[in-house]
């Protein structure tokens, strides 16, 4: 049961991280700029994963190239520019259009949002950094969530962000991830997850897929994303930590803190600010900040799990996600405005309930998102 990628994939990438690692000190003597050995990377890696359709990546990438250009060139404003770029994402998530369905359509989709947003207007943007940022290999299918202006940073630092240190720093996650997918999560699979059916819906067909398949979910994804971290640091990128123990979470919010980190704080800056922002010029939610924040949170963690696809599983999980958030933001407010509250809350007992009950309330909605539930 592989969620995220097949083995292929992590081979391919494997390849291409292990020969930029190797040759990238032998090719400074010719002055090659490292933004050339990484698109070369990258297109090969592009190839390979694209091979039997190739018409679907060019056809996305002309749209986000087109919508780049229009803007750029302030023909349309940002919002339109935007809107094209997620245009084919949108018709694959709703199947008006499965036929641009790809590999890495949504992380490729995001990073060119991101290049929209994020890219200062006097900034020149260099074609094969771009190219080479949408296709990049490692981030293509799960991310990392890896900023243009990080990538850009990396690419200014070159070689010198090759060193034995990020070597052995790579090697390092590399190793931890592969451990992490192949061998933790496959065995969670292999000797539990897989002998659970996944319609049975008793207290102890529930209390089992929902555990087992958090497990599975977490070594599977921070596998990838250690694999990922550590094969960029091959090519001297920084890709962005993406787990940090969420099983020490101690509220909703906090959780998020901790799992899929990069795309979290991505849809913060993208969906929760400009709501946020949108909403508080209003009469009404500039008297009322509170309401505006929890609908910019809401909002935000629904689309967490809504741009996975349209299906109820998802939809639904991103309403869990949201409510608790939201629930765990109204506690706060009563508990500034209670001292009682407030101190009852900071107690050990408290805490460690709390901790309790968000590890079951995220194993749930987990549950739900892993179509293994009735909904």
């Amino acid at each position: 049961m592989e969620l995220f990628a097949s083995f292929d994939f992590f081979l391919y990438a494997l390849l291409a991280g292990l020969g930029v690692s190797l040759t990238a000190r032998a090719v400074q003597w010719t002055r090659i700029p490292l933004r050339y050995v990484l698109a070369c990377v990258g297109l090969a890696t592009a190839v390979l994963v694209f091979q039997d359709r190739p018409l679907q990546p060019l056809l996305v990438f002309a749209t986000q190239v087109a919508a780049l250009w229009l803007r750029r060139r302030k023909f349309v404003p940002t919002r339109v520019a935007v809107t094209v770029t997620m245009l084919p994402l949108i018709l694959v998530k709703t199947h008006t259009l499965s036929f641009l369905g790809m590999v890495g359509l949504s992380f490729m989709t995001f990073r060119a949002v991101d290049v929209l947003l994020f890219a200062h207007d006097e900034e020149r943007i260099h074609p094969v950094d771009y190219v080479t940022y949408l296709f990049l290999p490692l981030t293509l299918l799960a991310g990392p969530m890896y900023r243009w202006r990080n990538f850009q940073a990396d690419l200014r630092q070159g070689y010198a962000g090759v060193t034995m240190a990020q070597w052995r720093a790579g090697y390092e996650a590399l190793l931890l991830g592969l451990i992490q997918k192949f061998a933790i999560a496959h065995l969670v699979w292999a000797v539990g997850l897989s002998q659970v059916a996944p319609n049975d819906y008793s207290p102890r067909g529930v209390l089992l897929n929902s555990v087992l398949y958090s497990v599975y979910l977490y070594f599977d994804f921070a596998g990838y994303s250690n694999m990922a971290l550590g094969l960029g640091k091959m090519f001297g990128l920084n890709l962005p930590i993406n787990f940090n123990n969420p099983i020490l979470s101690k509220n909703p919010q906090d959780f998020w803190r901790r799992w899929h980190i990069s795309l979290s704080e991505w849809l913060r800056d993208v969906v929760f600010m400009p709501i946020y922002k949108a909403l508080s010029k209003n009469a009404y939610f500039s008297r009322h900040r509170f309401a505006a924040q929890n609908i910019g949170i809401f909002a935000t963690l629904f689309c967490m799990g809504v741009w996975n696809g349209l299906q109820w599983h998802y939809i639904i999980s991103g309403i869990l996600f949201g409510v608790y958030s939201v629930l765990h933001n109204w506690l706060l407010l009563a508990a500034r405005q209670h001292p009682a509250l407030q101190r009852a809350l900071a107690t050990w007992p408290a805490r460690l309930l709390g901790r309790m009950l968000t590890l079951g309330a995220i194993m749930l909605a987990l549950y739900v998102f892993s179509e293994r539930s009735p909904f």
